[in-house]
């Protein structure tokens, strides 16, 4: 199966209280994304994030670089997580040189996966079935309508804080465009 994913900002303290989400901590919050990820994707999937993965986590007494920190909390949470992962680069990603170096199977800037435009902030999907996207979290609907197309907005704030299937997003996508 193939499932994707958007801005979970393991460690990001500021986007509990950004987007009300109903964690008291990051360390509950990050349990809890890691359980409903592994709840859905087995160890054979493909997992697309669509950006805003990680911030760097740093330990007590230890130091270490930001770029540091950040490659062994990236790491860390990637060793956790099921599926064969790609990271589609999102605003608060570190460069995709770095990226890479925190283990992701792929980073890129954009994705074409079945017809859909998998890209981090929305962007208009000419050519396109849908543009799938994150970055917006809360502040935009589940799909929606535009001029410009249709859009998947997969922020975890809008899918149960879980990875979605791309066959359930297309089963959406198949009865909204009728």
């Amino acid at each position: 199966m193939i499932y994707l994913v958007s801005d979970t900002h393991f460690y990001h303290k500021n986007i509990i209280e950004y987007c009300q989400r109903p964690f008291r901590n990051i360390m509950e919050m990050n349990r809890k994304l890691i359980v409903n990820w592994n709840s859905v994707v087995s160890s054979d999937d493909k997992v697309y994030h669509l950006g805003d993965f990680a911030m760097a986590y740093f330990i007590e007494g230890q130091k270490e670089s930001y770029k540091q920190a950040y490659i062994r909390t990236c790491q860390e949470l990637l060793a956790q997580l099921n599926g064969h992962k790609t990271l589609i680069l999102g605003n608060h990603d570190a460069k995709a040189n770095v990226s890479r170096a925190c283990g992701w199977d792929a980073v890129e800037r954009q994705v074409i996966l079945n017809g859909f435009l998998l890209t981090h902030k929305p962007c208009e999907p000419q050519g396109y079935l849908a543009n799938i996207h994150g970055h917006v979290h809360d502040k935009l609907p589940f799909y929606r309508r535009e001029q410009g197309g249709w859009y998947f907005n997969i922020s975890v704030d809008r899918t149960e804080f879980r990875p979605i299937a791309l066959e359930y997003i297309q089963e959406v996508f198949s009865g909204v465009k009728g």
